[in-house]
């Protein structure tokens, strides 16, 4: 019968709330809600789409009342955001008799392309590349973040409501269907899903729907994109009673599980796709409260993980775009508002002036094919040392040589370097990878407390070692401290996301930073929130005089911690660039603060703020080093191009 009822409907004409006509023409996509036509108009002149849901959604008049008061207030909602990327603009609604009753209709704007349910089963099984997963989640993220911040919920994400299309020549993708704003879980309009839907939209925890409800089926749509299976997939024969029971007490899904079909970007990165399963499964708890409080907070967490995994590397691939930005969807959201209000910022007398070009030399050129990893200067700045994909290499007099690791360290465990007081070079990374090689190729390695763990990031000075990173077993970040004299004694913190960057003050107090605005001061007894708006990751800090610290991150992030007496405290600073800074670094005679980043970016602090320091146009690579030492100023970038500059020049 529904298959002669959707034949019946093409031609007939659809009169919309607004007074226009239009014309149901060829069919276009079909789901469990119903179907959706491609239309026209001779008002409007453009291509329609308009979606006519089953009779056996609508109960009766009250359900038609109910669908044109929904579709009044979605329409005023969408009209409502001053950014509406990523969303399928709303344009008309009605009725349309049919033979089986009057149906409701939702009319939106037309957009040629496929759906991600067809995507996805074009892969047969397989993930999509990580890169490509990482733009359309994106897009999507932004497009919910907005809908969320305008009092909306969409209620019903899942594949076949992403549209991707082609617009300008980019891959994009639009959000359609759902928007649900007031509809309850005792009232709805469609039935549940239980492949998408959180679980408050139906069982017996069947409650209040809001955002939450949208980051679980995010979550869920990411996962079935990395692996090309449904995150909670029934099983054959299973009744629905029994498949319900399972989504809500069962395990949360995990891409450990099925490696074999990641991409393959992922399938040599176990520390990757564990962090990605520890935040897909608590972004997919049955509980609400226990999940991301935002799509924002949730895409901030998964982003430079999808970012690390697309990194190019000496085998080929390419730049990753730069991430989504949720800071123009309003001018001023409630939240950007409450932040802004909190944090206190430069007057405007203080404003930066723009840097004169400086005169740059260049010491050692690009590395053909490879891409490095972390850098530092040795030897009072007369040689370079860099981690590369395929060894250690060193830059002297100008030229690049590669000086492989010594037998039993893999390379691609590997994750940075430091200097120790000793002159040794200290390796760190995965699986608790902790070694100090000597200038003469020995190497030593360091015993840690726990193994199960992966190291972003050190300092080392006279008191000893400061080790950071996360434990790869479940979330939270994780410090070890190596005293030079003692036993070491790690710090587990769980309410923390993964630290990424770790300094110690003069005064003696380490501060440690990490992904989703993690600030803490540390020590051997625990760990002190120092608070700030968290309006992005950090990733790295560095000590200057006074016990003063400057730490970056994404989106050209910029903070001042201060010591008081009642503990750090840290101010946003303003910075001349969107771009992420990677590295930040002071210099130990003048007390300046310099920071690196994507797009060859370098900035110096002054008292107005971060000001922006012209590199050398040859230079176009992502910068991960800075080494300010007066009169000289060193950077590298990470395929390998090394210049200085001289103040006065």
């Amino acid at each position: 019968m529904d298959a002669e009822l959707r034949q019946s409907l093409i031609g007939q004409v659809l009169s919309g709330a607004q007074g226009v006509r239009y014309e149901l023409g060829e069919l276009v996509g079909e789901g469990r809600s119903g179907w959706v036509f491609k239309t026209t108009s001779e008002v409007l002149g453009a291509t329609t789409a308009v979606k006519v849901y089953r009779p056996g959604l609508v109960d009766g008049g009250t359900a038609l009342l109910r669908f044109a008061r929904e579709a009044n207030v979605l329409s005023r909602l969408l009209a409502s955001l001053p950014e509406r990327r990523g969303l399928a603009h709303v344009i008309d609604h009605g009725t349309i008799e049919s033979p089986r009753g009057a149906l409701p209709c939702l009319v939106r704007e037309y957009l040629p392309g496929q759906n991600l349910a067809r995507v996805i089963a074009a892969h047969g099984g397989f993930g999509l590349p990580a890169a490509r997963t990482r733009r359309v989640m994106g897009h999507v993220a932004r497009a919910l973040f907005a809908l969320h911040e305008a009092g909306g919920v969409h209620r019903d994400l899942k594949p076949s409501h992403v549209l991707i299309a082609q617009e300008r020549g980019q891959e994009t993708a639009r959000i359609t269907d759902g928007f649900v704003t007031t509809l309850g879980p005792q009232d709805p309009l469609d039935p549940p899903n239980l492949l998408y839907e959180a679980p408050e939209s139906f069982g017996q925890l069947a409650g209040p729907i809001g955002p939450e409800a949208d980051v679980y089926s995010f979550a869920a749509v990411l996962y079935e994109l990395l692996c090309g299976t449904a995150a909670f997939a029934p099983k054959p024969g299973e009744a629905k009673p029994k498949a319900l029971l399972r989504l809500m007490t069962g395990d949360r899904p995990q891409l450990g599980r099925v490696r074999a079909t990641l991409p393959a970007e992922l399938r040599d990165r176990p520390d990757l796709v564990a962090a990605l399963d520890r935040e897909i499964g608590r972004a997919t708890s049955t509980n609400p409260i226990h999940r991301h409080g935002s799509i924002r907070e949730l895409w901030l967490a998964l982003e430079p993980l999808l970012r690390e995994a697309v990194r190019p590397t000496a085998s080929g691939g390419s730049t990753p775009e730069e991430p989504v930005s949720f800071d123009s969807v309003f001018p001023r959201s409630s939240e950007g508002a409450r932040l802004a209000a909190a944090m206190p910022v430069p007057p405007p007398s203080a404003a930066p002036v723009a840097a004169p070009m400086p005169v740059w030399e260049l010491l050692g050129p690009a590395i053909a094919g490879e891409r490095l990893r972390a850098a530092m200067v040795v030897e009072e700045g007369r040689a370079i040392m860099a981690l590369g994909t395929r060894g250690l290499y060193r830059l002297v007099h100008g030229a690049w040589s590669l000086a492989p690791l010594p037998a039993g360290i893999d390379v691609r465990a590997v994750r940075g370097l430091s200097r120790l007081p000793s002159g040794e070079v200290l390796l760190f990374g995965d699986a608790g990878l902790c070694a100090a090689l000597s200038p003469r190729g020995g190497l030593r390695r360091i015993t840690l407390p726990e193994r199960e763990i992966t190291l972003l990031a050190a300092h080392a000075d006279e008191r000893g070692i400061v080790l950071v990173g996360e434990r790869a077993s479940r979330p939270g970040g994780v410090a070890i401290f190596l005293p030079n004299e003692g036993a070491p004694t790690m710090l587990a913190a769980p309410d923390t996301a993964r630290f990424a960057g770790v300094t110690r003050t003069s005064s003696g107090h380490g501060i440690a930073v990490g992904t989703q605005g993690t600030l803490v001061e540390i020590s051997e007894r625990g760990a002190r929130d120092v608070p700030w708006g968290r309006t992005g990751h950090l990733y790295a800090i560095a000590a200057g005089p006074g016990g003063v610290a400057y730490a970056v991150g994404s989106g050209g992030h910029a903070l001042r911690v201060e010591p008081t007496h009642g503990g750090a405290v840290a101010t946003l600073e303003s910075v001349q660039t969107t771009r992420d800074l990677v590295s930040v670094a002071v210099d130990p005679t003048t007390g300046g603060a310099w920071a690196v980043g994507a797009d060859a970016r370098l900035l110096e602090r002054q008292e107005g703020g971060w000001i922006r320091v012209p590199l050398d146009p040859s230079v176009t690579s992502a910068l991960l080093l800075v080494w300010p030492r007066t009169p000289r100023i060193t950077v590298v970038a990470e395929d390998g191009s090394a210049l200085c500059c001289y103040a006065g020049r």
